[in-house]
């Protein structure tokens, strides 16, 4: 702030008064305020006195004092515009955003087309949430002003407050092509052109106001979100990292690195962010519910249903806060209970669009809002598509008619046993679509755990377990053992709740296995046991994956159990493993017998699937023992520097024949 002239003082005060603004000009600011403090004293109601200690307190940081001297000064002067105008700076300043409304508004009582009152009150209002007033202020402000460079700011402001991004963007560029150096410009300009999913162009933004300061937290907050715009979370996290250096404090910095945590993979960081914008600032809806989904997927139920119910205490319609407690209660057996929360999420939001910014094509994924469908992030990353990702169980005939443009679709809906909501809407979009769509629900259907015997009866060297799907009703009724036998399943099996993948919920019947209880569930699949133990006395689950009908290896795992999860088999701790699991990855049909891989290109034949898994053991005699064959399976990469490094060769196999087989006309 800079004092604007005043009447020329006459007297001792106006002496001392001079004397002071002499020593300020030879920046002696302690000095200079003693000699206005004197003048103050001989004159209390001198204006000019007031003025200038009221300056001289703010800029040493004296807030209240200077609010103090000047509001005296409007008391005395209360028509002088300049008074009420830094009043109301002071004002905004100290975030008594009603006090400093109330002093620009007296500011433009008295001077109607004060560009710099109405650029303040814009601001403020903006700030305050109040977008519309905002707007009329910043525009009569910029029709006072069109070269002034705050006015377009306040403008854009208002703007990007109305959810107006393409207009917020053209009063950013407007603002900095007047003042290209204006490091807020920059700032503002990147962040709206990431809500316009300009991603490119924010970060070209970002990256100049970094080059303007190098030491302002926004700054970095603006080029970390513009690389989550382009789907570089790596790079984003460094940014983010870097805000944080500058303002350790700083709430939204935390959050936006954990979110990039997440997407890293690297929860338990994630969670220390988040928990850290809680301490700062407790009513951070996304932080709750992101820790929701976090204590979601390490399995802690009542901290993720926790989180999540403060989410939605905060902000009653954030997506992923009610999709979370669907999953949860949906698990409770609380059908009625997840709808709702599914209803919720969905309802008016069903097609969510991720812009990738040089695409590679745009991908329509059919999904369903239970958990399971095709983990696709790795296959169709954002990072090289644009992805419309649909839940189609909310989808209207209209909106099946007029979808956006998408080169080619894929049925992510892989699990027959969850696909009941949606089954109905993606079989009729599958006659209605006019792309190439991959993984049509009709082949889906026929990968049911206990159908696997009909699809896949006719292939040789392969055995097939019996499996019948039972529902839960039918157990409590008469036993699991009852059950079983009456479907003819003599000796040991395993019990699974319909739609379990991971392991989750499974367990043995039978031999020195006691009887566990089971996982609530609506059915179960029952599944004769056959003991796959080498003749090292351990057990081997091989993955295979099939892009457009052909087979690729993608893990071994050993371990002494018969539950055998690459997970948990702890490969890194054996050399002699991850040799065996090397050579099978070189030369599948070598490792386990060219009759055997054989079996396994058969099975990819018979699902008919652009895209499937199947997991398999193989018995003493070399045949193929069958444990699931389905569309669920996932494919992810390896750390680059981690222990199992050498899958990724395998593993990129895989990613180039499924773009491939994207990029097909």
């Amino acid at each position: 702030m800079t004092a604007t002239a005043n009447p020329s003082p006459t007297g001792a005060a106006d002496s001392l008064l001079e004397a002071g603004l002499a020593q300020h000009d030879r920046g002696d600011a302690a000095g200079a305020e003693v000699f206005f403090r004197q003048a103050l004293s001989l004159e209390p109601e001198n204006p000019t006195a007031l003025y200038l200690l009221g300056l001289a307190r703010f800029q040493a940081a004296a807030a209240a004092e200077a609010e103090g001297l000047i509001a005296r000064l409007t008391a005395v002067r209360p028509d002088h515009a300049q008074a009420h105008l830094t009043l109301a700076s002071i004002r905004h300043w100290r975030d008594d955003r009603v006090g400093a409304v109330q002093a620009y508004r007296r500011v433009l009582q008295i001077d109607e087309g004060n560009a710099a009152a109405l650029v303040g009150l814009a601001r403020v209002l903006s700030e305050s949430g109040d977008h519309a007033e905002a707007l009329q202020a910043a525009s009569s402000a910029v029709a006072k002003a069109p070269g002034d460079a705050d006015a377009q700011m306040a403008l854009a402001a208002a703007w990007r407050g109305l959810g107006e991004v393409l207009k917020a963007v053209d009063a950013f560029e407007a603002a900095t092509a007047l003042a290209p150096n204006l490091v807020g410009g920059q700032v503002g300009l990147s962040l709206a052109l990431s809500d316009a999913g300009e991603a490119v162009r924010a970060r070209l933004a970002a990256e100049r106001a970094i080059a303007l300061d190098p030491n302002l937290c926004d700054a970095w907050l603006a080029l970390g979100t513009a690389l989550r715009g382009v789907h570089e979370p790596r790079a984003a996290a460094e940014a983010f990292e870097r805000a944080l250096v500058i303002e350790e404090t700083r709430a939204v910095a935390h959050l936006n690195l954990g979110l990039a945590l997440i997407e890293l993979e690297r929860a338990d960081e994630a969670r220390a962010h988040l928990n850290r914008v809680l301490e700062l600032d407790p009513t951070s809806a996304k932080a709750h519910a992101n820790l929701s989904s976090l204590y979601y997927l390490a399995g802690r139920k009542d901290l993720a249903k926790s989180h999540a119910h403060r989410a939605l205490a905060i902000d009653a319609n954030l997506m992923s806060a009610h999709q979370n407690l669907a999953a949860l209660l949906a698990e409770e057996q609380r059908p009625d209970e997840a709808r709702a929360h599914r209803d919720q999420a969905y309802g008016e939001r069903n097609l969510l669009v991720s812009t990738a910014a040089q695409p590679q094509g745009r991908v329509l994924i059919l999904s369903t809002t239970e958990s399971g469908n095709t983990p696709d992030r790795y296959l169709i990353p954002p990072a090289a598509y644009t992805r419309l990702l649909w839940f189609v169980e909310y989808a209207s005939e209209a909106q099946m008619s007029d979808l956006p443009a998408y080169d080619v679709a894929f049925n992510a809906i892989g699990d027959e046993d969850l696909a009941g909501p949606t089954a109905a809407n993606a079989a009729r979009f599958a006659k209605l679509c006019p792309n190439r769509l991959l993984n049509p629900p009709a082949r889906i259907a026929r990968t049911r755990r206990d159908l696997a015997g009909g699809l896949f009866g006719g292939i040789a060297n392969l055995a097939i377990p019996t499996t019948v799907r039972v529902e839960a009703a039918d157990i409590v009724a008469a036993g699991v053992h009852a059950v079983a036998a009456n479907a003819g399943i003599d000796g040991a099996f395993l019990v699974r709740p319909i739609g379990s993948h991971g392991g989750k919920g499974l367990f043995l019947v039978g031999g020195d296995a006691p009887d566990e209880p089971l996982t609530p569930a609506k059915a179960y699949y029952l599944t004769a046991f056959e003991d796959f133990r080498g003749a090292d006395g351990l057990y081997r689950k091989y993955r295979a994956i099939f892009v457009d009908r052909q087979p690729l290896p993608y893990h071994l795992a050993v371990a002494a159990s018969w539950m055998v999860h690459y997970e948990h088999a702890g490969m890194e701790r054996h050399p002699e493993r991850l040799a065996e699991e090397m050579r099978y990855l070189d030369d599948p049909a070598s490792a386990i017998g060219a009759a055997a891989w054989a079996a396994v290109t058969r099975i990819g034949e018979a699902m008919d699937l652009d895209y499937a898994g199947l997991d398999f053991s193989i018995l003493p005699d070399g045949r193929v023992l069958l444990f699931e064959a389905n569309a669920t399976m996932l494919v992810h990469p390896e750390a680059e520097d981690g222990p199992l490094a050498h899958k990724n060769p395998a593993i990129e196999r895989i990613y180039t024949a499924f773009r491939a087989m994207l990029a097909k006309g």
